[in-house]
């Protein structure tokens, strides 16, 4: 009795041991170059420039703040007075704040403008793993993303084809 006990145990084991090794040999971690889609989407192209637009915006008026900041400088230079001093710290001031608004709107503006790519980019990586059940890990081999090789399947392409860009 106690054998057939030990036959079975090891039996199940064994059956159990191969189904786990069988279901870990379909499952496969792929590849997609995030920087391919984008690039190639026309929402991204719009973006970049409306983003460009407003980062010269906020570029031209940070110049004159800086232009008007190095002229009070000069006549400081020259005359050393105590409000052109008090003018100076106000203006410098005011600068860094700019800076500090319009770093915030870009970013905000950039999020809004690239979030629905992104997520449009994410629901047709989501199809193309749905039509594939094996994937189990999507890794971004764009340049620059940390993941140097990934000898899974480049899924690229299925994506392209699901966003409509071939």
């Amino acid at each position: 009795m106690k054998k057939n006990t030990i036959f079975y145990f090891l039996l199940f084991l064994f059956l159990f041991g191969y189904y786990s090794y069988s279901e870990e040999c379909h499952q496969k971690i792929v590849c997609l170059n995030s920087m391919a889609l984008i690039e190639k989407m026309p929402e991204f192209s719009t973006a970049q420039k409306e983003l460009d637009r407003i980062s010269k915006i906020h570029e031209n008026i940070l110049n004159k703040l800086s232009k008007e900041f190095h002229k009070k400088a000069e006549r400081f230079q020259k005359n050393k007075n105590p409000i052109l001093k008090k003018e100076l710290e106000i203006l410098q001031a005011r600068a860094h704040a700019y800076q500090k608004t319009a770093s915030d709107d870009l970013t905000k503006k950039q999020n809004k403008l690239l979030n629905p790519i992104y997520k449009k980019i994410e629901n047709a990586i989501h199809k193309v793993i749905n039509k594939d059940k094996n994937i189990i890990r999507v890794d971004d081999c764009s340049p620059g993303k940390g993941v140097l090789l990934n000898k899974g399947e480049d899924i690229t392409e299925a994506v392209k084809r699901e966003l409509g860009l071939n």
